[in-house]
């Protein structure tokens, strides 16, 4: 009950249907500022602050451009179906619950443009002032600034009819891995390891929905790759038992990675390798003392690079490779509680961690050819999810 709900609501109400709802608008918090493309002076332009302008949803800046500190202050407005919650037999609540739309609408946000966009309250209800937490408890995280995100309106309504439209298992199956992404991105400055572990989860939900009938072309191939020495039990057998063996082999086995793997080579676009700038990094001043006309020192104020460095970056002949590693270091932490590598937080903050250096010295001591981590950073790693899932509802 949630973003779909919204959504088929409008497709109905677009047919001419009539339904109860309420009209609900709620205050949203981006930590980079997200605007449509503007001709002229955007700061002193009330127009230029629509975002949004039509439902299923609006979207406007509370805040003035450039100057207001961030996070920019969003207004959500949206209408909430009236709905009665109920199971085959007994109903168990009935009313307008506004609440998820919210929270579910601001993760497809942050999916679209990478900025980090969390629904605080609701502020206003058929056209009433009305304050009202979108949580019962508030949700405490430290997030890093980032730039301006010129975003095209069009494509976000084309990409949420994208997600109405599509089959409701594979709807439902993206939700929950744009909300997975979302619980990701709240917890990157805080817990980067869990962090990781979403993002992974998240790519595990999507791509299982995707091919929920996956099985490998060759199966002997992927036996040798779980179970190295099955072939010599197979030579101790008559050969009607071969199959049921296989069989029997493969019957708890849900080829989690191999689908994973698959989503990403499929939906990852080519832009990811092609890209030299990231302009979702954090986004911080800094000064530098250079030489001036006059001879002397003169500081100058700079904003933080948007370059990608080598040890960001991942090569696409490597992907599958790094894919399994990510992999393997998610199943360590969750199955043996081996924690992810100190580097994965590379590029997180104006400092490197002194585990981080340490880190990579070692790693270029045993491999001096080697400048990448086997485990990208995380900022890659989210990067390369929000750029698979938006591929993936761009192509439904």
């Amino acid at each position: 009950m949630g973003l779909l709900t919204a959504l088929d609501f409008h497709s109905e109400l677009e047919t001419g249907a009539s339904k109860e709802s309420a009209e609900v608008e709620y205050r949203l918090y981006s930590w980079g500022e997200i605007y449509p493309p503007f001709l002229g002076d955007r700061e002193h332009s009330i127009a230029a602050r629509y975002i949004l302008r039509d439902f299923p949803f609006k979207l406007f800046s509370s805040s003035k451009p450039y100057d207001d500190p961030l996070p920019q202050k969003l207004s959500l407005t949206f209408k909430a179906p009236y709905e009665i919650k109920k199971d085959t037999e007994h109903v168990h609540s009935s009313g307008v619950f506004p609440h998820e739309i919210a929270h579910e609408f601001a993760a497809f946000l942050s999916v679209i443009t990478r900025r980090r966009v969390f629904a605080s309250k609701q502020t206003r209800y058929d056209g009433l002032p009305l304050e009202q937490e979108a949580d019962i408890y508030v949700r405490s995280h430290s997030q890093e600034r980032q730039r301006l995100r010129e975003i095209e309106p069009d494509q976000i309504y084309r990409l949420l009819q994208n997600l109405q439209s599509m089959d409701r298992y594979a709807a439902d199956g993206f939700v929950l891995a744009m909300r997975l992404y979302h619980a990701a991105v709240q917890m990157l400055y805080t817990e980067p390891e869990f962090a990781y572990l979403f993002l992974v989860t998240c790519l595990e939900a999507i791509s299982s929905v995707v091919y929920k009938d996956y099985q490998p072309k060759n199966t002997e191939q992927f036996l040798d790759s779980r179970f190295s020495g099955w072939r010599a039990f197979v030579k101790l057998m008559p050969p009607e038992e071969e199959n049921p063996f296989k069989k029997l082999l493969l019957s708890n086995e849900h080829y989690t990675f191999r689908k994973l793997a698959r989503f990403v080579e499929e939906y990852l676009p080519e832009s990811f390798w092609s890209e030299t700038d990231d302009d979702a990094k954090p986004d911080y001043l800094f000064g530098i003392i250079g030489l001036g006309p006059d001879g002397r020192g003169i500081e100058r104020i700079e904003h933080s690079s948007t370059t990608l460095n080598d040890y960001e970056k991942i090569e696409k002949k490597d992907l599958e490779a790094t894919l399994h590693n990510i992999y393997s270091a998610r199943s360590n932490l969750v199955h043996q509680g081996m924690r992810f590598p100190a580097s994965i937080v590379i590029g997180h903050f104006r400092q490197v961690p002194g585990a981080v250096v340490d880190e990579l010295m070692e790693m270029k001591l045993k491999q001096p050819s080697t400048s990448r981590p086997a485990i990208p950073p995380l900022l890659t790693f989210e990067r390369l999810v929000s750029l698979s899932l938006v591929s993936y509802l761009m192509k439904r």
